[in-house]
Order: C-alpha cells, then sequence, then structure tokens
C-alpha cells in the first residue's frame, strides 16, 4: 500500500538548502519515492495560524520504505542541516 509523506518546512537559515535540493531527490528515489507536489509559497484556503515556506508530498510505496529514507545513513547529514535551517513538520500516512 502507497504511504505519503507531507513535509512542512518553515526557513530559519537557507545556506542548506541547495545541497539538499540538488542530493536528497535521489535519495528519495532511491527508496522508492516520488514527489506529487513542492510548493513556495503555499497558498492557505482555511485555517489559522503561521502558514509554513515550502510544503512537499512524498509517495512511497510502503511506510516502511518512507521511515528507511529518514534512518539511511547517507541523509543522516542532509537530515541534519535541515533541523538546524528550518523548522520542520513530517507527517507520513498510509494511502488508500
Amino acid at each position: 500500500m502507497p504511504a505519503y509523506m507531507v513535509v512542512d518546512v518553515r526557513y530559519d537559515d537557507l545556506d542548506w538548502t541547495q545541497a539538499y535540493r540538488r542530493d536528497v531527490p535521489a535519495m528519495i528515489a532511491a527508496h522508492g519515492g516520488r514527489y506529487l507536489a513542492r510548493s513556495s509559497p503555499v497558498e492557505r484556503l482555511e485555517g489559522a495560524g503561521e502558514p509554513p515556506d515550502t510544503l512537499a508530498i512524498v509517495e512511497f510505496p510502503t511506510m516502511a520504505a518512507a521511515r528507511a529514507l529518514l534512518t539511511s545513513v547517507e541523509y543522516q547529514p542532509y537530515a541534519c542541516a535541515r533541523q538546524a535551517g528550518a523548522r520542520t513538520q513530517i507527517y507520513l500516512l498510509d494511502g488508500l
């Protein structure tokens, strides 16, 4: 069953983003994932609060494949850079 990762990013520092955008898509693909949507800025249609700077939806073949990306050794330096330069919420949900 497919799984969907929804990533909400609010930037504090952009220094990490060039390497992340260059390298991480190949890591996602190596785990069977693909971007379905990535938008900056995000258009809010309803609700309140600070909107994300970027919102992405990534499809993976399984929940395990999505988790494997986030815990992979190769991804860890990018995760650390992202965590140091942005406030991020990452959600994982089962597809239908």
